[in-house]
């Protein structure tokens, strides 16, 4: 893992990571917090944090991936969010004066810029419209936390791997070809992120590829029949 830091080094990519964030922020906010910002450099597979760590600092994704996970029953691993590009994540421990509760892992190369929480906490008791920003944050996610708790406990397992995949889709997009999911998750992953065994999400992928609703290229899912799957979920 490499680390850097200072305004030279991030400058504008930075800007645009905390878009949503920098036009609340007055001119000697914004240059507060480029001063105390670390770039650090993360490859596939390698934890930006993990359960039980402080919550220091809030991660911003300047380029890549990066999911949030969490050992269950029998050591099982489940995925809780997936995360891109200009997301940022990571402060709500540390509001809630807790250590970490899931680990950050990088799916891929991954470029992220980290802010000390105390300085962020320092510059939302300054400024009313970022406060409000974090709540409205935490509110989004929790509506999404809900939603998917219900998906993942009460729906059947084709439903499940049918909004696993309607997931992927809306969180990552597609590749150039309009047909291919821009995500390259392993089946271990795919069963992570639908709450099922890896041999349980092995045989409904191959039921949805025998039934022409999927095509599966090693780790490459595409798309041929997208309202079958709408229907499944």
């Amino acid at each position: 893992m490499a680390a850097t830091s200072k305004k030279n080094v991030i400058g504008v990519t930075l800007q645009m990571g905390l878009e949503d964030i920098w036009k609340f922020l007055t001119i000697e906010q914004q240059d507060l917090l480029l001063d105390e910002t670390i770039q650090r450099t993360y490859e596939k597979g390698e934890h930006i944090y993990k359960v039980g760590d402080g919550s220091e600092y809030l991660v911003c994704i300047l380029r890549g991936r990066v999911k949030l996970e969490k050992a269950g029953a029998g050591g099982r691993m489940q995925i809780i969010r997936l995360l891109r590009t200009c997301e940022f994540f990571g402060y709500r421990s540390y509001f809630a004066s807790q250590a970490h509760s899931t680990s950050a892992v990088a799916i891929d190369h991954t470029i992220a810029a980290l802010i000390p929480m105390k300085l962020i906490e320092l510059i939302t008791t300054q400024n009313h419209n970022l406060a409000m920003y974090f709540i409205r944050a935490l509110s989004l996610d929790l509506g999404v936390s809900d939603e998917r708790t219900v998906s993942l406990t009460q729906k059947h397992i084709r439903a499940r791997l049918a909004d696993a995949l309607l997931f992927l889709i809306d969180k990552y997009g597609w590749e150039s070809d309009g047909t291919t999911v821009n995500a390259y998750l392993s089946r271990e992953e795919i069963a992570a992120l639908s709450n099922m065994t890896t041999s349980n999400a092995i045989r409904t992928l191959s039921a949805f590829e025998k039934e022409g609703i999927i095509r599966m290229d090693g780790r490459r899912i595409i798309i041929r029949d997208l309202n079958a799957v709408k229907e499944n979920s």
